[in-house]
């Protein structure tokens, strides 16, 4: 059986148009927001609103790169948020992203510290269960709504050395302009690799390259595996592989 999750990073106020597609999919999604970013963000507001529907995950205070920040900023960041998205929802995120996926293995300490249990990160072509590391649930994704090139892919392999996905890239050799297409062969290799897939992206990015409408495609094909699948949103997963 595969198991379906879904994340969207930044806070943008066009998440809440995702928001929407995904209530009308039926399908799951954690949402990652930082409280400042590069774009404009959600108000707290709108927050509050998706946090009914769905899960909400840090992304640190003002969207920093966790990798080269001080440890005392890396601290006030990622500490920070976890208290700013509790005050605004009235809930503990147990899940959280570093933005751009940057971190090392300081940045781990301080998530799990902070009380965070999981952490999703940018790696791409993964079907695998989430790892662990500080007592943090670590978890890679599918693939990304945004249209890579070969070498992207390839530099993400490399980079993370992720070298069991490097398999899945030959034999689905993922198609920056067929995102459905992709999406397909992908769940068939999360079928036979694992049963894990999970799909993320930016709203903003998502409105800048005019995929609408594949990403709504994608989401009709994510919803037809019912009942075969199961859907959660990424603590879910995550606390199916917690350490007791």
């Amino acid at each position: 059986m595969i198991t379906v999750t879904t994340s969207w990073d930044d806070g943008h106020v066009l998440d809440l148009k995702l928001a929407e597609l995904l209530v009308r999919y039926g399908l799951p999604g954690t949402f990652y927001i930082p409280r400042t970013a590069e774009r404009p963000v959600m108000p707290a507001s709108a927050v509050r609103e998706l946090a009914s529907r769905f899960e909400i995950g840090g992304h640190t205070l003002r969207h920093v790169n966790l990798s080269t920040a001080r440890p005392e900023v890396v601290q006030a960041e990622v500490t920070g948020c976890r208290k700013w998205l509790e005050d605004i929802t009235g809930t503990s995120p147990a899940a959280f992203c570093p933005p751009g996926g940057r971190y090392n293995a300081a940045t781990v300490g301080v998530v799990a510290g902070a009380g965070y249990t999981c952490m999703r990160t940018v790696e791409l072509l993964s079907c695998a269960p989430p790892t662990r590391s500080a007592g943090v649930a670590i978890m890679g994704t599918t693939v990304q709504a945004y249209p890579h090139s070969a070498s992207e892919y390839l530099r993400n392999i490399a980079k993370r050395r992720t070298w069991s996905n490097l398999g899945a890239y030959l034999s689905v050799r993922p198609d920056q302009r067929d995102l459905t297409g992709t999406v397909k062969r992908l769940l068939a290799a999360a079928a036979h690799r694992g049963g894990y897939f999970h799909l993320w992206g930016h709203s903003w990015e998502i409105e800048e390259c005019g995929m609408w409408r594949q990403l709504e495609s994608v989401f009709e094909l994510l919803a037809s595996l019912s009942p075969e699948a199961r859907f959660l949103d990424n603590s879910g997963i995550c606390g199916e592989h917690h350490e007791n």
